[in-house]
């Protein structure tokens, strides 16, 4: 019988190997991108690159990258956001850490594995894991799973079967993360989960 986390392996592993050509290229290019990006603000605004990266993502929770980005801009240039889309409360904290110059998210976010996990990989770290939502429903295997990754002591199992994938599939844990995360997004887009969910 296997083991939960054996389960897990064996769950992301199996989305990896239905990616598409274009699925690989653009999940090992995601955060090589997103980390140039974080480079050119640190330069802009005269900021580290993990102070940059972790304001970047204290605003990505349930927030579309494309959103992120903009705001992150606004927040970074000492505006307020030009648009919608953003948590009030995140874009607060986003603003502190700004302010406060931090290299951390840890003591802005109580639970925060995702946003920290994040910020890490924004910041260059591409043997670290971002696990959102879709992360975990790979790794469970099942679409209409509402698993939480909201405290350390769930989330890691879950980071270190990605781990555990990536040094089976040799490549790093990031592009195994982003290029599993596209092919998911692919295979269960929002309505289809929600029929399923129904059924």
């Amino acid at each position: 019988m296997r083991s939960i986390q054996t389960t897990m392996i064996h769950n992301i592993v199996s989305v990896y190997r239905l990616a598409t050509a274009d699925e690989h290229a653009r999940g090992r290019q995601w955060y090589p991108l997103a980390h140039g990006i974080m480079v050119e603000w640190a330069h802009t605004f005269s900021r580290s690159i993990a102070n940059v990266a972790c304001v970047t993502a204290a605003l990505s929770p349930r927030t579309s990258w494309e959103r992120n980005l903009v705001i992150a801009a606004d927040i970074l240039s000492g505006n307020p956001p030009s648009i919608g889309g953003c948590i009030r409360s995140f874009v607060a904290r986003a603003e502190r850490i700004r302010d406060d110059r931090a290299t951390d998210t840890a003591s802005y976010f109580k639970q925060g594995c995702k946003v920290r996990s994040f910020a890490a990989n924004l910041a260059g770290a591409y043997n670290v894991v971002t696990v959102d939502t879709h992360g975990a429903q790979i790794a469970a295997g099942d679409p209409a799973a509402n698993l939480r990754v909201d405290t350390w002591h769930r989330y890691e199992p879950v980071a270190r079967a990605y781990v555990s994938a990536a040094e089976y599939l040799r490549i790093r844990p990031s592009e195994l993360q982003a290029i599993t995360w596209l092919t998911w997004k692919r295979l269960y887009p929002t309505t289809r989960k929600h029929t399923i969910r129904r059924e």
